[in-house]
């Protein structure tokens, strides 16, 4: 979930900015745009195991690799997160969505990985169920992206 720039990357940006007679804006400490309101990125995810998870993700050869995982708490109107982990070494594309059913965005975490994506948390989920999609991309090729797509899911 975390991404950093480094100082000498950050410094030759700000260079570059400079140069071009462009105006640097660096973040604040406000969620990315790929987690707008009720969505939230986590470190890790409340609650417990929705039903039928963790799902295994596969390619169009149906080979595995990796996992989906949806959680579930009653806390802030109901909460599901989900996260994706990668059980291989190095590190990978990785990617996790999670979309309430009464809202036409989601929220999402994507990156190069070692571990996991997420979590991506949403609230007011109780009694509504949520959309669920994950991707690990293991290498250059169509086979080598694994992904998992559900929905509607966790509807109690």
């Amino acid at each position: 979930m975390k991404k950093t720039l480094g100082l000498a990357a950050l410094a030759a940006l700000a260079a570059l900015a400079a140069f071009a007679g462009v105006a640097l804006v660096t973040p604040t400490a406000q969620a990315a745009p790929s987690t707008p309101a009720p969505y939230k990125l986590v470190s890790s995810c409340p609650g417990s195991s929705v039903s039928g998870f963790p799902k295994v993700l596969t390619n169009r050869l149906g080979d595995t690799q990796g996992s989906v995982h949806l959680y579930y708490s009653s806390a802030n109107g109901g909460t599901n997160c989900a996260m994706v982990y990668d059980n291989a070494s190095g590190s990978h594309q990785m990617s996790v969505t999670l979309r309430r059913a009464n809202l036409s965005y989601a929220g999402s975490d994507s990156g190069v990985y070692t571990t996991y994506a997420g979590g991506v948390a949403v609230t007011g989920t109780a009694n509504t169920c949520v959309y669920l999609s994950a991707s690990l991309q293991m290498g250059p090729y169509s086979v080598d992206r694994f992904s998992y797509s559900g929905g509607p899911l966790a509807c109690g």
